[in-house]
């Protein structure tokens, strides 16, 4: 299954044997790509654990894998992966706004400041 970027670009990458969702910057934080595994389509834990990983510091590259889903790839990029895992179906539904559906967030985030001109 192809791992695209935040631009819908597929890329290749040397993909490393998942982690688990719950992994800490301690057990992380030397390695140079981490692979973080979706359980399910409605698995959030991947999520949450990019981000941390992101606000403690790590500087590597975070790739998620599992079913992801269209709908969700923009939190995945905007939590701090840098590459998402898509199904060769879905990389040919792929449109621009699974990538960027909204011109703004009404939540901040702790990567990514809202651009708040867009929204006037």
């Amino acid at each position: 299954m192809p791992l695209i970027d935040d631009t819908g670009t597929p890329r290749d990458a040397v993909l490393p044997v998942p982690v688990d969702a719950t992994a800490t910057f301690r057990t992380v934080r030397d390695a140079a790509v981490v692979a973080l595994a979706f359980d399910g389509p409605v698995d959030g834990k991947a999520f949450s654990t990019a981000a941390l990983l992101r606000a403690e510091g790590y500087t590597g590259i975070l790739i998620g894998v599992g079913p992801v889903g269209l709908d969700r790839l923009a939190q995945g990029f905007r939590v701090g992966f840098d590459l998402l895992e898509v199904s060769d179906p879905e990389l040919q539904q792929l449109q621009h706004f699974h990538l960027e559906p909204f011109p703004f967030y009404y939540q901040p985030s702790g990567l990514r400041k809202p651009d708040l001109k867009a929204s006037a």
